[in-house]
């Protein structure tokens, strides 16, 4: 026994999942499954299949019939004899008249004879105040009736019409939608409900099933095999809803399955009830077997899972455990192992990279940031006062003019920008310093310039003063715009800053009305600044601007850092785009 179990555990995966795959075929009978199932399906195919081809059998007798008897009514209308008597009554003598009569009486019999679905032909004559009947003959009638008549003229939405109870196929001539005008005759053949029913109840004897022929799209006229009919509104639920073609459709309803055909060219609808008791008779032994396997299977699966679980699943979380923990940053971890199989090796791969990964730490990570590191003090120590000349001979010219106060001011600014440029003990300062370095730098650029240049400045709200940026990079931009941009300028030169929050971003706009910008060299520098934070450029003016997007992007991320645009005054736009949530 204990050797079994050895054997047991030792075992490759492949093994164990080819033994539980045997233990899980041989019980289930997959193949007799199939069989019932399949045989059930057939069965139950056949049965509605039976139903169905009764539906189309009877639809097509029905629509021949129909058919027929609406070319007749089509046929006879043209009759000379029919359609001209009541315009020539006027000029025929009494014996004319009663001889064309009886000579139409006699054709309404023949037409009368061609279908057993006909109970009656009748034949109106409002001019002359004539009904004449295959069965009751000719007599005289009054307007009411054939206007009562004429009036439900395509009533059902088709060929046929239903009055006072009845079933017509009417036909006028000519035809007129103004009832008070009478026509020259009506020709109608009346419709044997009684023989509709006997035909329904003779195709219902077999099969269990109660059959409903009704007329009109709402069902308005309903025949059925027996005597209580489906209701209209349940006929209207297995109806379709946009009958396009003659297809069976299904309904349950318990504890009956409806089957319907709906013929739209002659809008009438075969409706058949079967009771599910008569579908499910022949399948509850097929359903017996099926229940029996299913108990089977579910046995069987359960033995399944739990080898599955024990051979696979349980394992393998401790792997993938392990993982999680190393994605944390919990490079401590050890997982104990005296499995032998393939998750014995993964363990034991698992645990010498866990060793291998603390080696990468110290070599490889630290030294990654120290060069990381490196290359930033490298790129903060390329951003340089440019303007210190230029400051010193400014004094000198102040100092020739003896203008002490501006001397004065300017040496104010020009000491808190050195003080602010020479102090390396911090690598970040707050964006609030960094805004107010900015506009030193700004201030003494407006003294140099004089009335040549103009400030636009917005005031940075204090919510967004603390926010830690890397020192030294809103400057860089503010030089660009007088160096590139003001500095040829003998007049109106502009320097706008402003801020903007979308979300969680913060955007600082700096822009000028520079006139020197070409399209080229805006597009330029819009693909400089997607480019890899390691590429390198050749075309020096820019350089400040790719070191002030490099650091950003090294500090906040890809996601990050410098934009170009066009400004709305005519020159650049440079947007300073930093993350920032509200606490």
């Amino acid at each position: 026994m204990r050797f079994a179990v050895g054997t047991w555990k030792n075992a490759s995966i492949v093994v164990k999942l080819m033994i539980a795959f045997v233990l899980v075929i041989l019980p289930l009978y997959g193949i007799s499954i199939m069989i019932t199932h399949t045989s059930s399906k057939q069965m139950q195919t056949e049965v509605e299949k039976a139903h169905e081809s009764k539906l189309y059998f009877y639809h097509n007798h029905l629509q021949f019939e129909v058919e027929r008897m609406s070319g007749l009514v089509t046929e006879f209308s043209f009759d000379e004899t029919m359609s001209t008597l009541s315009t020539r009554a006027a000029i025929m003598s009494r014996y004319e008249v009663t001889s064309s009569l009886n000579n139409i009486h006699n054709k309404l019999g023949q037409i009368m004879v061609t279908s057993p679905y006909i109970s009656d032909v009748v034949y109106y004559v409002p001019a002359l105040h004539k009904r004449v009947s295959a069965v009751d003959g000719i007599r005289n009638v009054e307007d009411t009736e054939w206007k009562d008549l004429l009036e439900t003229m395509g009533n059902l939405n088709g060929e046929l019409s239903y009055s006072d109870n009845n079933l017509y196929f009417l036909k006028s001539n000519p035809y007129n939608m103004n009832h008070e005008e009478p026509p020259n005759f009506i020709l109608g053949i009346r419709l044997s409900a009684e023989e509709l029913k006997h035909r329904l109840q003779q195709l219902a004897e077999t099969g269990g099933s109660d059959i409903t022929l009704s007329f009109g799209e709402k069902h308005n006229v309903a025949i059925s095999s027996s005597d209580e009919p489906t209701s209209a509104a349940l006929l209207q639920r297995v109806s379709p809803v946009s009958p396009v073609s003659m297809q069976v459709t299904r309904f349950q309803s318990d504890p009956y399955l409806y089957y319907s055909l709906y013929d739209p060219d002659h809008s009438f609808t075969l409706t058949a009830s079967i009771p599910n008791d008569v579908l499910q008779a022949p399948l509850e032994q097929y359903n017996l077997w099926l229940w029996t396997l299913t108990l089977i299977s579910i046995v069987i699966i359960m033995i399944f899972s739990f080898s599955i679980y024990r051979s696979i699943h349980k394992p393998l979380s401790v792997l993938i455990r392990g993982f999680r923990m190393a994605e944390q940053g919990q490079t401590n971890i050890h997982i104990p192992q005296s499995r032998r199989d393939e998750f014995g090796y993964l363990y034991s791969r698992f645990n010498h990279m866990i060793e291998r990964l603390h080696i990468l730490i110290d070599e490889n990570y630290v030294a990654r940031i120290r060069t990381s590191e490196a290359e930033l003090k490298h790129l903060q120590s390329q951003i340089q006062p440019h303007f210190l000349y230029n400051s010193l001979f400014s004094i000198k010219q102040m100092a020739e003019v003896e203008n002490v106060e501006l001397i004065q001011e300017f040496t104010d600014y020009l000491g808190q920008y050195f003080r602010y440029m020479s102090r390396d003990s911090h690598s970040e300062v707050s964006l609030g310093e960094e805004v107010d370095h900015a506009l030193v730098y700004a201030s003494i650029q407006k003294i140099r310039f004089g009335s040549r240049v103009q400030l636009q400045l917005e005031e940075l709200s204090r919510e967004y003063r603390d926010i830690a940026i890397p020192r030294v990079i809103i400057q860089p931009i503010v030089e660009n715009v007088f160096e590139h941009a003001l500095a040829k300028r003998s007049q109106g030169g502009i320097l706008k800053l402003s801020y903007q929050v979308e979300h969680d971003k913060l955007s600082i706009r700096i822009e000028d009305d520079g006139d020197q910008l070409t399209d080229e060299v805006l597009s330029s520098l819009q693909e400089s600044f997607q480019e890899s934070a390691n590429q390198r450029h050749d075309n020096e003016e820019i350089t400040g601007l790719m070191n002030v997007n490099q650091r950003l992007r090294i500090k906040f991320g890809a996601g990050y850092g410098l934009c170009a645009q066009r400004s709305a005054l005519g020159g650049l736009c440079m947007i300073l785009n930093i993350p920032w949530r509200r606490e």
